[in-house]
């Protein structure tokens, strides 16, 4: 356990290195692109997903990256992607946070970790819902991924985890006499079918979301989430701003056309920003 426990903490000084480079990125730095790369392969050494060669999973990711596959977090993310969302979420004031489909757990590891970082101490919370143990993805006989979340969730004071179908959450909090939930945002990577994700877009809007994120929204293989991403364009366009964040990886073999993964941001007009009220620039000192 103890080894575990010293893989974690080494784990979280990473990923707050990260955000600290983030924070001071755009005052600090003339060469921001060399900045970028460099904050990609910090993300990407984390650890990636596909753990095995026979995971269809790998056939999404370079070859350059599948060095950092298999161990870590075990983040199901390019890190192209997911580095501009995370500069993106660090000019809003995100101080609650709601991940649906928490797979591996690498993805939630993260994001908790940097808008903790962006935070006073103490004033974060964030809740996981997967119909999985922690750490599990059910088509797996094994989950490699399993021991690490669980410790790093059991050393997280303000985040839990919620083992459910996200479309019983709210029903849950019902039944315990939870009061009423609200979430500054929320990511949407259950349910992949356009049914599933846009009933949770309608969920994260009922938790009065600030900021809704959609993964998988230009991947070929889940064209439901695409659906879902292009009705939350129309749908939302009065009281929202929409971003993507879409790069792909030059080396991935794709047949003509095909895509993987995306990342869709919503962000409501209104959302204020972390430093609106003169706040000092919490974990960029």
């Amino acid at each position: 356990m103890a080894e575990v426990l010293s893989d974690v903490k080494t784990m979280q000084e990473r990923i707050r290195s990260i955000g600290m480079t983030i924070a001071c990125r755009d005052a600090e730095s003339s060469d921001v692109g060399s900045v970028d790369q460099d904050l990609e392969e910090q993300i990407a050494s984390l650890g990636l997903f596909p753990y095995k060669a026979q995971d269809w999973t790998l056939r999404h990711f370079p070859p350059e990256l599948h060095s950092e596959c298999g161990y870590g977090l075990g983040m199901w993310q390019y890190p192209n992607q997911i580095l501009p969302l995370m500069i993106l979420l660090h000019k809003y004031r995100v101080q609650s946070y709601l991940e649906i489909g928490v797979a591996a757990g690498g993805t939630f590891t993260f994001l908790c970790e940097l808008l903790a970082l962006w935070n006073a101490p103490g004033t974060f919370r964030a809740l996981g819902c997967d119909p999985a143990p922690p750490g599990c993805v059910s088509y797996l006989m094994e989950n490699p991924y399993q021991k690490r979340f669980v410790q790093w969730l059991a050393e997280s004071p303000g985040v839990s985890y919620k083992k459910q179908f996200s479309e019983f959450l709210e029903r849950s909090w019902q039944r315990e006499n939870v009061p009423s939930q609200t979430f500054d945002c929320v990511f949407v990577d259950g349910d992949h079918s356009y049914e599933g994700a846009w009933a949770d877009v309608q969920m994260a809007l009922r938790l009065q979301a600030g900021i809704i994120i959609l993964h998988d929204v230009v991947n070929t293989e889940c064209p439901g989430v695409c659906q879902a991403w292009e009705e939350a364009q129309r749908s939302l366009e009065e009281d929202f701003d929409f971003f993507e964040f879409s790069a792909q990886y030059d080396n991935v073999k794709r047949e003509p056309g095909e895509m993987f993964l995306g990342i869709g941001v919503c962000v409501r007009k209104s959302m204020p920003l972390r430093c609106a009220d003169g706040d000092s620039e919490a974990g960029s000192s």
